[in-house]
C-alpha cells in the first residue's frame, strides 16, 4: 500500500512556564554597557540593576533577560503576559517606560536614559508589537 500525503495542521497555542509570556525590549538609547555596577555599592553606575528594579516595581516578575545587544544599548526581557495591563488608559508598558526614564535623575545612574522606550512583543499568532 503506497504512503499518502497528509495535509499537516499548525498548532499556534502556546504555553510557557504555564502561563503565557511576553517580551519587553527595553531600548535605552544610549549605551548601558558600563552601567553593571550593584546599586548598593558606591559607584554611579547602576542603572541595568534599577531599571530591573524599576520593571518589578510596576507588579511585572522577570522570568528570563537577554545580554545587552544593539550596541549595549537593548536589553530583552521575557514577563508574565498576564502581569501587563494593556486595557487601561496607563498600560503597565507605558508606566515601566515612565518609570525607566525617571531613572535619568537617579545620581546611581550615569549614563543618559530619558529618552528610553519599551516595547513588547509575544509569541503567538495575534502577535501585534504594542508599543509604548
Amino acid at each position: 500500500m503506497p504512503i499518502s500525503k497528509n495535509n499537516f495542521a499548525i498548532n499556534n497555542n502556546n504555553e510557557f512556564e504555564g502561563v503565557d509570556v511576553a517580551f519587553l525590549t527595553v531600548d535605552y538609547i544610549s549605551s548601558m554597557a558600563s552601567e553593571t555596577t550593584d546599586p548598593q555599592a558606591s559607584a554611579n553606575t547602576a542603572g541595568l540593576a534599577l531599571c530591573e528594579e524599576a520593571i518589578q516595581n510596576q507588579g511585572v516578575n522577570i522570568l528570563g533577560k537577554g545580554a545587552l545587544a544593539n550596541g549595549s544599548t537593548e536589553v530583552t526581557y521575557m514577563v508574565r503576559k498576564d502581569a501587563l495591563d494593556d486595557i487601561s488608559g496607563t498600560t503597565t508598558v507605558a508606566a515601566i517606560q515612565t518609570a525607566i526614564q525617571a531613572l535619568n535623575a537617579n545620581a546611581k545612574i550615569t549614563a543618559t536614559i530619558s529618552s528610553a522606550t519599551v516595547t513588547e512583543s509575544t509569541t503567538g499568532a495575534s502577535d501585534t508589537g504594542v508599543n509604548a
